[in-house]
C-alpha cells in the first residue's frame, strides 16, 4: 500500500496527522517541485489508499484519495480557496499565511522562487480506517519569530530570548489551530526547568493547566532526554522602555 507523512515543525510536531484522524483534515498540498522528488510509493491517484504514518514510521490509519489537481498559488482563492482552506481546517486567509510560511523560506533555501505562479498539487481524501484513538490534545513544538511578537501582546513584555544559549528552549503550545500558551525548558546542572504562561484569551480552553504540565513534562523526557524536572513561577524578562 502506498504512504503518506504530513509536516512538521520537527519530528515531534503531528499536529496535522491528528487532524486527519480526527476528520478535521481533509485535504494537503505539495508545492510540485517537491510532490515530483516524491518516491512513487508516496504518489497516489484518485481512489488509491494510502496508509498514514507518523514521522517515527508508525502506520495510524488509512485514507483514499478522491481528487487530485494542479493549481497557481496565486489562484487559490474564491470558491476552489474556501474549499481546499477548509479541507485544511482552516480559514483562507489562515491557509495563504500557513503555506507562505510553511514553504517560502525552505523553497528557496533549495533555489525555488515562491511566487502567485508557483504550481501547487492538491489532493483531497477521506479517512476510511483510524488505527488508533485520537482526542484533542496539547501539542508543543519549536516557537517560531512571530509567536514571539504574539506574546509581547498578549502580556507587553518581551521575552529574554537568548538564541546562543543552547540551553534554552522556548516552545510554542497549540490546541487544533490555536496557540495557546508558550512553555520556556531550560537546561542547567543536569535539571530540566519548565516555565509556561497561557494565553488570557484561551484559559478556558484549559480543562486543567495541570495537563499542560504534564505535557510539557513529557516532551522534556522525550526531546530533552529529561530526568529531573523542576517547575519554575517567575523567568526573567526583558521589559521595554516607556516613554
Amino acid at each position: 500500500m502506498k504512504k503518506i507523512d504530513f509536516w512538521g515543525r520537527d519530528e515531534h510536531d503531528e499536529r496535522l496527522l491528528e487532524e486527519v484522524l480526527r476528520g478535521l483534515k481533509t485535504v494537503t498540498c505539495t508545492p510540485k517541485v517537491w510532490y515530483d522528488k516524491l518516491p512513487t510509493e508516496e504518489k497516489g491517484e484518485i481512489g488509491d489508499e494510502l496508509a498514514l504514518y507518523t514521522k517515527k514510521g508508525e502506520n495510524k490509519g488509512i485514507i483514499i484519495l478522491t481528487d487530485i489537481y494542479e493549481i497557481e498559488f496565486g489562484q487559490i482563492k474564491g470558491e476552489i480557496g474556501e474549499r481546499i482552506a477548509k479541507g485544511e481546517n482552516s480559514t483562507l486567509a489562515q491557509y495563504i499565511d500557513d503555506h507562505i510560511f510553511c514553504w517560502k523560506e525552505p523553497l528557496e533555501r533549495e533555489g525555488y522562487d515562491f511566487n502567485d505562479k508557483t504550481i501547487i498539487i492538491v489532493e483531497h481524501f477521506k479517512l476510511v480506517k483510524d488505527l488508533t484513538d485520537c482526542k484533542v490534545d496539547y501539542h508543543i513544538v519549536p516557537m517560531v519569530e512571530a509567536e514571539f511578537i504574539q506574546i509581547h501582546n498578549w502580556l507587553n513584555i518581551h521575552l529574554k530570548r537568548v538564541t546562543e544559549d543552547h540551553n534554552e528552549k522556548y516552545c510554542s503550545v497549540f490546541m487544533d489551530n490555536t496557540f495557546i500558551a508558550f512553555v520556556r525548558f531550560r537546561q542547567e546542572d543536569g535539571v530540566t526547568y519548565i516555565f509556561y504562561k497561557i494565553n488570557p484569551k484561551y484559559i478556558e480552553l484549559l480543562s486543567t493547566e495541570k495537563d499542560l504540565v504534564l505535557k510539557a513534562e513529557a516532551y522534556a523526557k522525550e526531546v530533552l532526554g529529561a530526568e529531573t524536572i523542576i517547575l519554575e513561577w517567575n523567568m526573567s524578562y526583558e521589559v521595554p522602555n516607556r516613554g
